[in-house]
């Protein structure tokens, strides 16, 4: 397990690959669901994770954006994004991060 890097893999051709990280499993699958939907010229894959760091994996896409998803209902929720933030690169901000607060179970 180690800390995860924006420039680690080369990026794929018309493929992009998100990470959306957050401790419910629900809220991330429906929002995964929802991305999916929508009509995209290249190929969007999405991965969900509880928490950083990943496992190591060589076989593990390159990570073109991650999703942090936060329930403002739960303290726990915010704990999860604060611990996981340790294993991103500091690179990684500056535009391959975004946070999706939410107050609502459902998207």
């Amino acid at each position: 397990m180690s800390v995860l890097r924006p420039l680690s893999k080369l990026p794929g051709l018309n493929i992009a690959t998100i990470l959306l990280v957050g401790s419910e499993d629900a809220l991330l699958q429906q929002l995964a669901d929802s991305v999916l939907k929508e009509d995209c010229a290249s190929e969007l894959r999405v991965h969900l994770a509880k928490s950083l760091p990943l496992p190591s994996n060589v076989n593990r896409p390159r990570i073109d954006l991650v999703v942090f998803v936060i329930n403002l209902h739960s303290k726990y929720s915010l704990q999860v994004v604060e611990e996981s933030l340790r294993y991103m690169d500091a690179s990684f901000f500056l535009g391959k991060v975004c946070f999706l607060a939410t107050g609502e179970h459902a998207l």
